[in-house]
């Protein structure tokens, strides 16, 4: 078995202390811009993120309005307190989304502006491989610290009274797609940027596409289910491979051990009852067989077109992640 891995360290899931560091290039400062504080509705919920420098973004806290506000104070604020004062630079922008922003959301949001330089972020970058969570201050000066926890409470965002913890990046949900085809591209372009920790997974390197895509490890195994036994308890499942067999085998891999969060099969009506009778007489109990998905995908698309069926199979894993979160089974 060989694995080989591409990461991209800039994506809208990726580590933003990775990300500042090569958005900064030969800049002088970067701005970091956090929603601290949520209160009524509003584009984004607590902890989103961006960067922002002098001609580029990354990330989102919303768009409209609201974005637009805090990208010119941002930029005001690199380029009028730029690295005057000795420490990072900090600003608490308190937002109403009223009729005079433009925007109808009509709750308020705080977002801490962060003025980060080369040497703030050479600091930071020792976390830029891990997930951590981080104590930004809201007053100008005083450095980002990393917290020294290993409980998952405290990789949430969380307002204190004279900080905001933020973790360096999301903690991802672990996604196996089983087959490199047609669906199973159309899937990955669809998906790339949702909260998933990807594995794509097939039999031969020259299945996948040319190129790397960002935050999709791409793992070549001579036997998919054993990958699939070995995933962990918390992982989603698609099964899209080109070979009958090869979905029976991963099926019955994960059903045996009965330990994951989602698993979903393509195929027919037909194709459905059929597995389930034969994955039946190899052992597998009615209460396991029940929380295999087959046919996947939502039912309101029927198109077998790569792009929708990929379309629809991504609704429905984004359906699974917030009506269950992180429970398991």
């Amino acid at each position: 078995m060989r694995r080989i891995m591409h990461k991209s360290l800039i994506n809208p899931n990726g580590n933003w202390i990775a990300a500042a560091n090569h958005l900064l290039g030969d800049k002088k400062a970067v701005a970091h811009a956090v929603v601290i504080s949520v209160r009524g509705s509003a584009p984004r919920e607590l902890g989103a993120n961006m960067l922002i420098s002098e001609n580029q973004i990354w990330n989102t806290i919303g768009g409209g309005s609201l974005e637009l506000e805090v990208m010119e104070q941002a930029r005001r604020l690199i380029k009028d307190v730029g690295l005057k004062v000795e420490g990072t630079n900090r600003k608490v922008l308190n937002l109403a989304l009223g009729p005079d922003m433009g925007q109808c959301c009509g709750g308020n949001v705080k977002v801490l502006l962060e003025i980060l330089s080369q040497s703030d972020i050479n600091k930071l970058s020792k976390h830029s491989q891990n997930l951590v969570a981080l104590e930004h201050p809201l007053k100008p000066g005083t450095p980002t610290e990393a917290l020294r926890t290993e409980d998952d409470h405290k990789l949430k965002p969380l307002l204190k009274k004279d900080s905001f913890i933020l973790p360096t990046a999301k903690k991802l949900d672990p996604l196996f797609i089983y087959g490199a085809g047609h669906v199973g591209r159309a899937l990955l372009r669809i998906i790339e940027h949702m909260d998933f920790d990807i594995h794509w997974v097939d039999i031969d390197e020259e299945r996948f596409p040319e190129g790397s895509i960002s935050n999709v490890s791409k793992v070549i195994a001579l036997d998919p289910a054993l990958i699939a036994s070995h995933a962990p308890i918390n992982a989603y499942h698609v099964i899209i491979t080109h070979s009958h067999p090869l979905d029976e085998a991963i099926c019955f891999a994960l059903l045996s051990k009965d330990q994951f969060r989602f698993c979903g099969l393509i195929g027919s009506k037909t194709k459905n009852a059929r597995f389930r009778s034969r994955l039946s007489k190899m052992g597998i109990k009615d209460k396991q067989l029940k929380k295999l998905t087959c046919p996947i995908g939502i039912d309101e698309i029927n198109s077998k077109h790569p792009v929708k069926v990929g379309i629809s199979i991504a609704a429905q894993l984004a359906i699974w992640q917030e009506k269950y979160g992180t429970e398991v089974g």
